[in-house]
């Protein structure tokens, strides 16, 4: 399902990655009086990651269930971890096998995770690296432009990347995804959209500006929404979004959550 008028855009990024979907998500500040204001964010990092010889998705999860037990233990701060595997996508255009999803609940935390990795998880990183080594390593912010009421299970993400026409910016596309989302919530379509902005580790000749994320639990679920955009959805969104931004086409990735530190 498209939520942009697409065009075909070149972008070597990932339309991904890196959670159940969820990305964004969940962690958003939200404890007692000191409700968010705002549209909720999250810090995100993704990992691009290859399996070495004659590993496979089994290894990999094996591997990550030490990991969980070792970030319980030593993680300063909540994080959560998905992999994202391509499900319906043209295997050329992403030189890699995996995703790996990390988000916090900001980037000053990411990086106090990300500082603790450095210093104490080189035995870890061993165990990963003989299972699926990774080259690629960014930063983005995910902003929820519409919850997903099933956070931190497995989901499919359909991801686009896109960019901004001349003139247009974030507070465009926000006060689209208002009117996007109250025609969703209106007529029942199903899913959750979150916009992932790229901030540090993307390639230096991309020029995405976000990534379109949407967020169902079923490829069934995906379907019926595809399915209301043919039956109408399309002109009523192209009417809203009034050409903010093109996007390259969407793929779609499994995200399997794989543990992490919960928050205290």
């Amino acid at each position: 399902m498209k939520m942009l008028k697409i065009k075909t855009v070149s972008s070597l990024v990932l339309s991904l990655l890196s959670i159940c979907l969820i990305p964004s998500i969940s962690i958003a500040d939200d404890h007692g009086d000191n409700k968010q204001t705002g549209p909720r964010t999250s810090a995100i990092e993704s990992f691009y990651c290859s399996y070495a010889k004659n590993k496979d998705m089994g290894d990999l999860l094996k591997t990550a269930a030490v990991w969980d037990e070792w970030a319980d233990d030593n993680f300063p701060a909540a994080y959560t971890a998905y992999v994202l595997s391509p499900v319906v996508a043209t295997e050329s255009d992403f030189p890699f096998d995996v995703v790996w999803l990390g988000v916090a609940k900001d980037q000053q935390t990411l990086g106090k995770i990300n500082d603790t990795w450095l210093a104490k998880g080189v035995d870890m990183k061993k165990k990963f690296d003989a299972v699926s080594p990774c080259n690629s390593h960014g930063y983005l912010t995910s902003i929820e432009a519409r919850p997903y009421p099933n956070l931190g299970k497995m989901g499919y993400l359909q991801i686009q990347s896109c960019q901004y026409n001349n003139g247009k910016s974030l507070a465009d596309l926000m006060a689209a995804d208002m009117k996007w989302t109250a025609w969703m919530d209106e007529t029942g379509m199903p899913g959750g959209i979150y916009r992932w902005l790229p901030a540090v580790g993307s390639p230096r000749g991309d020029k995405t500006n976000f990534y379109n994320v949407y967020v169902t639990d079923s490829l069934a679920q995906r379907g019926v929404a595809h399915d209301m955009m043919v039956a109408g959805g399309f002109a009523v969104r192209d009417g809203m979004y009034d050409d903010i931004a093109v996007c390259d086409n969407p793929r779609i990735w499994h995200a399997q959550p794989v543990g992490g530190k919960s928050a205290d």
